[in-house]
């Protein structure tokens, strides 16, 4: 996919973050936008400020842990604009405490799971399906992190990890079938956005009134520090014009995944570490 003008794009946590500067780059691209997000005033503020701009832009109030929102999202998009090209569920949420998986509570992993993951495969299943009967040229990206491609220590490592798999699966179906859409997962480090803010939106329902207030992570300087989500949205769209899959800005998460793929295959070394 090289030309992006005129096409439409739909993308969620559209109203900060990673999401918001997709919603940027996507507008100076020359598309029209539906952009999602469960923050009703950030996302009205970031319409606003890209229709004075003379964008083309809907805005949609989406919890994408709920299927019917995102299907609702799709029927909006495509009543819209007739149609939808590219695709990035973006949407993502990091908490809970840091402590051993067996900890972490049933609400901690519904939450993280309920975004991260479902937010993910509502998108494919609304998606997806509309996309290739309309048979337009079309992507889909979706946005995991480097904790997708290390242990996955916690309920944000492990919804990532799935992001991961769901994405290869969603690239080998594609090309099974020789459609006219391509998928790529993005696994970017540490990027400078609100995601460690991300309980402002928890459901009360899946709070944990009497659990042990969380720590501050120890991520908030590294990502305080980290890459400029524009940097990021510039990734994405060269590696949609590159027909890029895996998608990850900087050499450090290469030597990430290197090493631990040589563990994996080290495995049978008794002194080796099977993960870290």
């Amino acid at each position: 996919m090289q030309d992006f003008s005129g096409k439409v794009a739909v993308v969620t946590g559209a109203a900060s973050g990673i999401g918001r500067a997709l919603a940027e780059r996507c507008a100076a691209e020359g598309m029209r936008l539906v952009l999602a997000d469960i923050e009703s005033a950030p996302l009205e503020a970031t319409v606003a400020g890209l229709q004075s701009s003379e964008v083309r832009v809907l805005g949609v109030r989406t919890d994408v842990s709920y299927p019917e929102a995102v299907e609702e999202l799709a029927r909006r998009a495509f009543e819209a604009f007739g149609g939808v090209h590219l695709v990035c569920n973006n949407a993502g949420v990091f908490g809970g405490r840091p402590a051993p998986v067996w900890e972490a509570t049933l609400n901690d992993w519904r939450w993280i799971l309920g975004v991260n993951v479902w937010g993910v495969i509502h998108g494919l299943r609304s998606f997806v399906p509309r996309m290739l009967e309309a048979g337009e040229q079309g992507w889909i990206v979706n946005t995991a992190s480097m904790g997708g491609l290390v242990p996955g220590g916690s309920p944000y490592g492990v919804s990532k990890h799935a992001v991961v798999a769901i994405s290869e699966a969603l690239y080998s179906h594609l090309h099974e079938r020789a459609a006219n859409i391509g998928c790529s997962v993005l696994c970017p480090i540490y990027v400078k956005t609100q995601i460690l803010q991300a309980a402002r939106n928890r459901p009360d329902a899946l709070k944990d009134p009497d659990a042990a207030p969380s720590r501050p992570s120890s991520r908030g300087g590294r990502i305080e520090n980290g890459q400029p989500p524009s940097e990021i949205a510039d990734a994405v769209f060269d590696g949609i014009r590159a027909e890029q899959f895996y998608i990850w800005p900087g050499d450090e998460v290469d030597n990430i995944v290197r090493t631990r793929f040589d563990h994996i295959l080290a495995r049978s070394n008794p002194e080796a570490r099977p993960f870290g």
